[in-house]
Protein backbone atom coordinates (compact mmCIF):
# COMPACT_ATOMS: atom_id res chain seq x y z
CA UNK A 1 0.00 0.00 0.00
CA UNK A 2 1.34 3.12 -1.05
CA UNK A 3 1.39 6.29 1.79
CA UNK A 4 1.76 9.93 0.88
CA UNK A 5 4.15 12.18 2.55
CA UNK A 6 3.75 15.96 2.48
CA UNK A 7 6.83 18.01 2.99
CA UNK A 8 5.43 20.93 4.56
CA UNK A 9 8.09 22.57 7.06
CA UNK A 10 10.74 25.56 7.36
CA UNK A 11 10.20 29.36 8.41
CA UNK A 12 9.23 31.64 5.48
CA UNK A 13 12.32 32.99 4.06
CA UNK A 14 12.28 36.78 4.25
CA UNK A 15 12.15 37.73 0.72
CA UNK A 16 8.31 35.81 0.95
CA UNK A 17 7.10 37.66 3.85
CA UNK A 18 6.12 40.80 2.16
CA UNK A 19 4.23 38.63 -0.39
CA UNK A 20 2.64 35.83 2.10
CA UNK A 21 -0.24 37.65 3.42
CA UNK A 22 0.74 37.16 6.65
CA UNK A 23 1.75 33.09 6.70
CA UNK A 24 4.79 32.46 8.75
CA UNK A 25 5.84 28.76 6.20
CA UNK A 26 5.67 29.02 2.61
CA UNK A 27 2.92 25.79 2.81
CA UNK A 28 0.35 28.64 3.66
CA UNK A 29 0.83 31.30 1.25
CA UNK A 30 -2.44 31.00 -0.46
CA UNK A 31 -2.13 31.35 -4.07
CA UNK A 32 -5.38 29.19 -5.24
CA UNK A 33 -8.01 31.30 -7.16
CA UNK A 34 -10.44 30.36 -3.87
CA UNK A 35 -8.16 31.37 -1.48
CA UNK A 36 -6.80 27.94 -1.14
CA UNK A 37 -3.15 27.77 0.32
CA UNK A 38 -0.55 25.71 -1.80
CA UNK A 39 -0.51 22.84 1.33
CA UNK A 40 -4.33 22.87 0.19
CA UNK A 41 -3.85 22.33 -3.23
CA UNK A 42 -0.52 19.98 -2.73
CA UNK A 43 -2.69 17.84 -0.44
CA UNK A 44 -5.83 17.85 -2.79
CA UNK A 45 -3.81 16.37 -5.69
CA UNK A 46 -2.33 14.00 -3.76
CA UNK A 47 -5.24 12.50 -2.37
CA UNK A 48 -6.78 12.56 -5.74
CA UNK A 49 -4.24 11.06 -7.61
CA UNK A 50 -3.77 8.21 -5.15
CA UNK A 51 -7.58 7.81 -4.94
CA UNK A 52 -6.88 6.96 -9.03
CA UNK A 53 -4.32 4.86 -8.98
CA UNK A 54 -5.24 2.15 -6.21
CA UNK A 55 -8.59 3.29 -4.84
CA UNK A 56 -6.93 5.97 -2.17
CA UNK A 57 -6.79 3.75 0.36
CA UNK A 58 -3.35 4.78 1.52
CA UNK A 59 -2.78 7.44 4.20
CA UNK A 60 -0.78 11.26 3.73
CA UNK A 61 1.04 12.09 6.63
CA UNK A 62 1.74 15.96 6.92
CA UNK A 63 4.92 17.14 8.08
CA UNK A 64 5.71 20.37 9.96
CA UNK A 65 4.27 23.12 11.86
CA UNK A 66 0.89 23.97 9.96
CA UNK A 67 -2.73 23.39 10.61
CA UNK A 68 -3.00 19.42 9.69
CA UNK A 69 -5.58 19.50 6.54
CA UNK A 70 -8.86 17.47 7.51
CA UNK A 71 -7.95 13.10 6.87
CA UNK A 72 -4.47 13.51 6.50
CA UNK A 73 -1.77 12.21 9.62
CA UNK A 74 0.63 14.78 11.93
CA UNK A 75 4.21 14.10 11.28
CA UNK A 76 7.13 15.80 13.27
CA UNK A 77 8.98 18.04 11.50
CA UNK A 78 12.71 17.86 12.12
CA UNK A 79 15.82 19.88 11.49
CA UNK A 80 16.37 18.67 8.05
CA UNK A 81 14.72 17.73 5.13
CA UNK A 82 16.25 14.13 5.82
CA UNK A 83 14.95 14.25 9.45
CA UNK A 84 11.50 14.63 8.53
CA UNK A 85 11.61 11.85 5.82
CA UNK A 86 12.84 9.89 8.26
CA UNK A 87 10.09 10.77 10.83
CA UNK A 88 7.63 10.04 7.97
CA UNK A 89 9.43 6.64 7.43
CA UNK A 90 8.91 5.65 11.33
CA UNK A 91 5.52 6.99 10.93
CA UNK A 92 4.60 3.96 8.82
CA UNK A 93 2.69 1.06 9.21
CA UNK A 94 3.73 -2.08 8.64
CA UNK A 95 1.29 -2.31 5.39
CA UNK A 96 2.74 0.69 3.57
CA UNK A 97 5.80 -0.61 1.94
CA UNK A 98 6.05 2.69 -0.31
CA UNK A 99 6.33 6.44 0.21
CA UNK A 100 5.03 8.86 -1.90
CA UNK A 101 6.73 11.98 -1.03
CA UNK A 102 5.92 15.92 -2.24
CA UNK A 103 6.96 19.00 -1.30
CA UNK A 104 3.99 21.83 -0.28
CA UNK A 105 5.54 24.79 -2.25
CA UNK A 106 4.57 22.80 -5.46
CA UNK A 107 0.99 24.06 -6.19
CA UNK A 108 0.04 23.30 -9.65
CA UNK A 109 0.73 19.81 -8.55
CA UNK A 110 -2.64 17.75 -9.83
CA UNK A 111 -4.10 14.44 -9.01
CA UNK A 112 -3.74 13.62 -13.01
CA UNK A 113 0.20 13.99 -12.68
CA UNK A 114 0.60 12.12 -9.75
CA UNK A 115 -1.64 8.71 -11.07
CA UNK A 116 0.74 9.33 -14.09
CA UNK A 117 3.89 9.52 -12.22
CA UNK A 118 2.73 6.90 -9.80
CA UNK A 119 1.79 4.16 -12.76
CA UNK A 120 5.16 5.18 -14.57
CA UNK A 121 7.12 4.10 -11.18
CA UNK A 122 5.59 0.94 -11.34
CA UNK A 123 6.46 0.32 -15.22
CA UNK A 124 9.95 0.11 -13.65
CA UNK A 125 9.63 -1.98 -10.77
CA UNK A 126 11.56 -3.39 -8.51
CA UNK A 127 13.55 -0.64 -7.56
CA UNK A 128 14.57 1.06 -4.14
CA UNK A 129 13.05 5.04 -5.41
CA UNK A 130 12.06 6.28 -8.19
CA UNK A 131 12.16 10.17 -9.37
CA UNK A 132 10.74 12.43 -12.27
CA UNK A 133 12.18 14.06 -14.44
CA UNK A 134 10.76 17.00 -17.46
CA UNK A 135 11.33 18.11 -20.45
CA UNK A 136 12.45 21.30 -19.70
CA UNK A 137 11.16 23.18 -22.94
CA UNK A 138 7.59 21.69 -21.75
CA UNK A 139 8.13 23.15 -18.56
CA UNK A 140 9.08 26.44 -19.55
CA UNK A 141 6.52 26.86 -22.13
CA UNK A 142 3.80 26.15 -19.13
CA UNK A 143 5.33 28.17 -16.41
CA UNK A 144 6.86 31.10 -18.42
CA UNK A 145 8.55 33.14 -15.92
CA UNK A 146 9.51 30.61 -13.27
CA UNK A 147 12.90 29.63 -12.97
CA UNK A 148 14.53 25.88 -13.25
CA UNK A 149 17.42 24.22 -12.88
CA UNK A 150 18.21 22.40 -16.83
CA UNK A 151 20.38 19.70 -17.64
CA UNK A 152 21.10 18.53 -21.43
CA UNK A 153 21.79 15.01 -21.40
CA UNK A 154 21.50 12.30 -24.38
CA UNK A 155 18.19 12.11 -24.41
CA UNK A 156 17.64 15.78 -24.23
CA UNK A 157 17.37 18.64 -21.76
CA UNK A 158 15.28 18.38 -18.30
CA UNK A 159 14.69 19.50 -15.18
CA UNK A 160 13.87 17.74 -12.29
CA UNK A 161 10.48 17.21 -10.28
CA UNK A 162 9.23 18.03 -6.58
CA UNK A 163 8.06 14.22 -6.40
CA UNK A 164 9.60 10.81 -5.34
CA UNK A 165 8.63 7.22 -4.86
CA UNK A 166 10.10 5.39 -2.46
CA UNK A 167 10.85 2.17 -0.25
CA UNK A 168 10.83 2.86 2.90
CA UNK A 169 13.01 0.25 4.04
CA UNK A 170 15.72 1.36 1.94
CA UNK A 171 15.10 4.97 3.33
CA UNK A 172 15.83 3.40 6.91
CA UNK A 173 18.61 1.21 5.71
CA UNK A 174 20.38 4.31 4.01
CA UNK A 175 19.69 6.72 6.25
CA UNK A 176 23.59 7.55 6.83
CA UNK A 177 24.33 7.74 3.34
CA UNK A 178 21.22 9.84 2.47
CA UNK A 179 22.21 12.43 5.69
CA UNK A 180 26.03 12.39 4.24
CA UNK A 181 24.45 12.92 0.29
CA UNK A 182 22.39 16.45 1.77
CA UNK A 183 25.52 17.63 3.97
CA UNK A 184 27.41 17.84 0.81
CA UNK A 185 24.46 19.01 -1.53
CA UNK A 186 26.74 22.48 -1.79
CA UNK A 187 29.79 21.26 -1.43
CA UNK A 188 31.72 20.35 -4.97
CA UNK A 189 34.59 18.76 -2.99
CA UNK A 190 32.46 16.22 -1.19
CA UNK A 191 29.90 15.49 -4.19
CA UNK A 192 32.82 14.87 -6.39
CA UNK A 193 33.93 12.74 -3.89
CA UNK A 194 30.75 10.33 -3.56
CA UNK A 195 29.80 10.95 -7.26
CA UNK A 196 33.61 9.50 -8.38
CA UNK A 197 35.88 10.82 -10.93
CA UNK A 198 33.34 9.12 -14.02
CA UNK A 199 30.68 10.86 -13.36
CA UNK A 200 32.03 14.03 -12.61
CA UNK A 201 33.84 13.68 -15.93
CA UNK A 202 30.81 13.08 -17.91
CA UNK A 203 28.97 16.21 -15.99
CA UNK A 204 31.38 18.39 -17.39
CA UNK A 205 32.09 17.42 -20.83
CA UNK A 206 28.35 17.06 -21.43
CA UNK A 207 28.21 20.89 -21.80
CA UNK A 208 29.93 20.33 -24.83
CA UNK A 209 28.94 16.63 -25.92
CA UNK A 210 25.36 16.41 -24.26
CA UNK A 211 25.30 12.40 -25.71
CA UNK A 212 28.15 11.72 -23.10
CA UNK A 213 25.48 11.98 -19.96
CA UNK A 214 22.52 9.69 -20.21
CA UNK A 215 20.04 8.98 -17.89
CA UNK A 216 21.62 5.88 -17.01
CA UNK A 217 24.44 7.74 -15.83
CA UNK A 218 22.30 10.43 -13.77
CA UNK A 219 20.61 6.96 -12.46
CA UNK A 220 23.93 5.60 -11.55
CA UNK A 221 25.10 9.07 -9.77
CA UNK A 222 22.12 9.17 -7.62
CA UNK A 223 22.76 5.58 -6.59
CA UNK A 224 26.41 6.32 -5.81
CA UNK A 225 24.93 9.16 -3.25
CA UNK A 226 22.58 7.39 -2.11
CA UNK A 227 24.25 3.68 -1.62
CA UNK A 228 21.30 2.13 -4.15
CA UNK A 229 21.99 0.01 -7.08
CA UNK A 230 19.13 0.71 -8.77
CA UNK A 231 17.33 3.84 -8.57
CA UNK A 232 15.29 4.86 -11.57
CA UNK A 233 14.35 8.32 -12.99
CA UNK A 234 10.86 8.55 -15.09
CA UNK A 235 10.22 10.98 -17.90
CA UNK A 236 6.85 12.53 -17.38
CA UNK A 237 4.73 13.98 -19.87
CA UNK A 238 3.20 16.46 -17.23
CA UNK A 239 5.24 19.73 -16.41
CA UNK A 240 3.29 20.80 -13.23
CA UNK A 241 5.57 18.08 -11.53
CA UNK A 242 8.21 20.22 -12.41
CA UNK A 243 7.28 23.70 -11.07
CA UNK A 244 7.22 25.19 -7.46
CA UNK A 245 7.41 28.63 -5.50
CA UNK A 246 10.34 29.55 -4.90
CA UNK A 247 11.01 33.38 -5.23
CA UNK A 248 8.81 36.60 -4.47
CA UNK A 249 8.01 36.76 -8.33
CA UNK A 250 6.78 33.05 -8.08
CA UNK A 251 4.01 33.93 -6.10
CA UNK A 252 2.01 36.36 -8.20
CA UNK A 253 2.69 34.09 -11.15
CA UNK A 254 1.10 30.99 -9.63
CA UNK A 255 -1.82 33.24 -8.40
CA UNK A 256 -2.44 34.35 -12.31
CA UNK A 257 -1.77 31.04 -13.52
CA UNK A 258 -3.87 29.18 -11.26
CA UNK A 259 -6.68 31.89 -11.63
CA UNK A 260 -6.67 31.10 -15.39
CA UNK A 261 -6.52 27.74 -15.39
CA UNK A 262 -10.02 27.83 -13.31
CA UNK A 263 -11.02 29.90 -15.62
CA UNK A 264 -9.98 27.81 -18.66
CA UNK A 265 -9.23 24.03 -17.03
CA UNK A 266 -7.50 22.73 -20.12
CA UNK A 267 -4.00 21.25 -19.87
CA UNK A 268 -1.05 23.33 -18.44
CA UNK A 269 0.83 22.70 -21.61
CA UNK A 270 -0.76 21.27 -25.39
CA UNK A 271 2.74 21.15 -27.18
CA UNK A 272 2.13 17.53 -28.14
CA UNK A 273 4.92 16.12 -26.19
CA UNK A 274 3.98 12.54 -24.77
CA UNK A 275 4.93 10.64 -21.97
CA UNK A 276 7.85 7.94 -22.26
CA UNK A 277 9.59 5.38 -20.31
CA UNK A 278 13.33 5.38 -20.94
CA UNK A 279 13.46 1.61 -19.63
CA UNK A 280 10.90 0.26 -21.85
Amino acid sequence: MIAALVLAGGTLPPELVPFADGATNRALIRVGPGGETMLDLVVGAVRSGMRSHDGGAGRILVAGDVPLPAGCVAVSGGKSLVETMMNGAKALRADETSLLIATADAPFLTGEAIADFLALSDAVQPTPFTFPIIDAVRCLAAFPGMKRTKLRIAEGEFTGGNLALLNPEFLRSSEAAIRDAYANRKDIFGLARMLGGEIIARLVLSRMVPSLLGIRHIEAAVGSLLHSSNPRAVITSFPEIGADVDRAEDISIARQILADKQRNPAPFDESGFGAYNPHK
